[in-house]
């Protein structure tokens, strides 16, 4: 057994297991793969392999975000009106837009995130990174890309690229491919970051999302969908889209929530995924942040407070529902809260302090069931033999303190450490 790393007596929450194992071993080989996981006293370490002793320190999967924009700050949630969207996006040019994404890629993968989705931005700057990260250029999470999300002229994150047919849909999805994108992003409904869109209604018809679908299935390529009104919603699962994202279940009224069983049930039926991927907000943690919720958010919390026991409904009835943050970066606009990359840990939080979700499955859908929306699962996930060796090492216990995944101790991607305390580590260093 060739055999890079063993870590030793730690406390491992594997993702597949309904408990953790209090004292185990993992082996990595150095194919960047995990050669053995176990109790410790079944899984002996051969002699002259580097071992970290890490009794009372917990182990688990790296953490995925289903739902990031890396190319973005959080400026992008503070559009107050369609002048200040436009003036956000004239200012993002590709080569600043680059570097800020390698940056908060690598801020991500400090805090413990070993895979991200991106799922927009204004270019394709994003492939570049992927490629050099997977190329070994570049320390950083592996990341899936979508480049330009596709959207009607004048829709929910438009620039200046309108689809606004079947026929256009079909040929916006092979100019994507042709780029090397690994999904498709449709914009299905409207969205509270672009001013003037209407957030109570599709986009798009049911014939225009299933173009999307039919030629990007064709192509080998998910359809992932942003949608936060039910009619959306509806018309999303019964296109058979992958991945619904946000699914916000807004009502004919923007400040009613109207979830729909019938929706569910085509989920089930089809196969369609939800990604939570609403991003965590400082007036969530009023104890630490300070910050009173403005009218519009104490309007999303309302909602919110609908949506997560829905959320419990959907994954009774079988729907896979898994965590994105829909995270840009940076700290909140006129507050110091969060300039790093602490949205996944606090997404996980959010589930278990606010939606009753206990640690246990807040941590799997963010490792297990994030894994196999994104159809990853024989390769990262969970902590079994075979799998990719991302790994996430934390002091504490946080089964029993949720808050202890804001700091990681140390994170392993592909076997190799690449942070330690918040910093990333360079090969060789």
């Amino acid at each position: 057994m060739d055999l890079s790393l063993a870590i030793v007596a730690a406390r491992l929450i594997d993702g597949a297991s309904p408990a953790p194992l209090p004292s185990a071993t993992v082996l990595i080989g150095k194919d960047g793969c995990i050669a053995a996981a176990g109790p410790a006293d079944a899984v002996p370490v051969p002699q002259g392999v580097p071992t970290i002793q890490a009794a009372g320190k917990t182990l688990l999967p790296g953490l995925i975000d289903g739902h990031v924009h890396l190319a973005w700050n959080k400026t992008l949630y503070s559009a107050n009106s369609s002048r200040d969207y436009t003036m956000r996006l004239r200012l993002g040019d590709p080569e600043r837009q680059l570097l800020r994404a390698a940056h908060y890629a690598q801020m991500a993968l400090a805090a413990g995130v070993t895979t991200v989705r991106d799922c927009g931005a204004d270019d394709f700057t994003v492939l570049a990174l992927r490629d050099a990260i997977a190329s070994g250029d570049l320390v950083g999470p592996r990341i899936l890309v979508c480049g330009r999300p596709i959207t009607t002229t004048a829709g929910h994150i438009y620039s200046d690229w309108g689809v606004d047919s079947a026929e256009e849909i079909r040929k916006a999805v092979r100019i994507l491919a042709a780029k090397g994108v690994d999904f498709i992003k449709l914009i299905v409904s409207g969205g509270t970051t672009t001013p003037g869109t209407n957030i109570t209604q599709s986009q798009y018809t049911l014939e225009e999302v299933r173009a999307a679908v039919e030629d990007a299935h064709r192509l080998g390529l998910q359809v992932v969908g942003h949608a936060i009104s039910t009619d959306s919603i509806l018309l999303s699962a019964e296109a058979g889209l992958d991945t619904i994202e946000h699914c916000s279940w807004i009502g004919e009224d923007p400040k009613t929530t109207a979830p729909d069983k019938a929706a569910v049930e085509l989920m089930v039926a089809k196969g369609v995924q939800v990604d939570h991927a609403i991003i965590p907000r400082p007036y969530l943690f009023p104890g630490e942040s300070g910050v009173e919720p403005t009218a519009e958010e104490q309007w999303w919390l309302n909602m919110l407070k609908v949506r997560w026991p829905f959320l419990h409904y959907m994954r009774g009835q079988g729907v896979i529902v898994f965590l994105g943050t829909d995270a840009a970066f940076g700290p909140w606009p006129g507050t110091d809260c969060w300039p790093g990359a602490q949205e996944m840990a606090r997404a996980i939080e959010v589930l278990v302090r606010w939606a009753e979700f206990t640690p246990l499955e807040a941590l799997g859908m963010a490792t297990r069931e994030a894994a196999r929306a994104l159809r990853l699962e024989r390769e990262i996930g969970t902590v079994e033999p075979g799998k990719r060796a991302d790994l996430v090492l934390l002091a504490g216990d946080p089964l029993q303190d949720i808050r202890t995944l804001r700091r990681p101790e140390m994170v392993f991607r592909d076997g190799r450490l690449v942070a330690r305390a918040g910093q990333i580590v360079l090969s060789g260093a």
